[in-house]
């Protein structure tokens, strides 16, 4: 059970750590790894915890879509996390502009509601890639 919540934080941990890289116009982190750790145990322990709630309550809206409603269970997860560790920000921003060479794609301005589900849908896409790397 110590083992796998251990990993459980250290994959999260990793993945804020990555989250924060690729998207460092939407959330970024005051006080250095402390506060990556706290948010790590706090996701760890909410996804033990709240989560199952959170399933249980919105599982009419999670069968009526076959579940790919689920990113709200995360959104609420992260917006719990970042109510408690106030250390780890997530506010509104806008995205470059992107000049490709067979498309241009504008600045995409994002609001506080917007930041929250790029970010939910980023770190959920981490979090999946790191324990598929990691599998047993």
């Amino acid at each position: 059970m110590i083992r796998l919540l251990l990993r459980s934080i250290s994959i999260n941990a990793l993945g804020i750590y990555l989250t924060i890289q690729i998207l460092s116009g939407a959330i970024y982190y005051v006080g250095g790894f402390k506060t990556i750790f706290i948010a790590a145990l706090l996701i760890s322990l909410a996804n033990l915890i709240v989560r199952p709630l959170v399933n249980l309550l919105l599982l009419p809206v999670h069968i009526l879509t076959l579940g790919a409603f689920r990113w709200v269970t995360n959104l609420v997860t992260l917006y719990l996390v970042t109510l408690i560790e106030k250390d780890l920000i997530i506010h509104p921003f806008t995205s470059p502009r992107l000049d490709l060479s067979y498309a241009i794609i504008p600045p995409i301005t994002f609001s506080s509601f917007g930041s929250f589900v790029l970010v939910t849908i980023t770190l959920t896409l981490v979090f999946h890639f790191i324990y598929w790397l990691f599998q047993d």
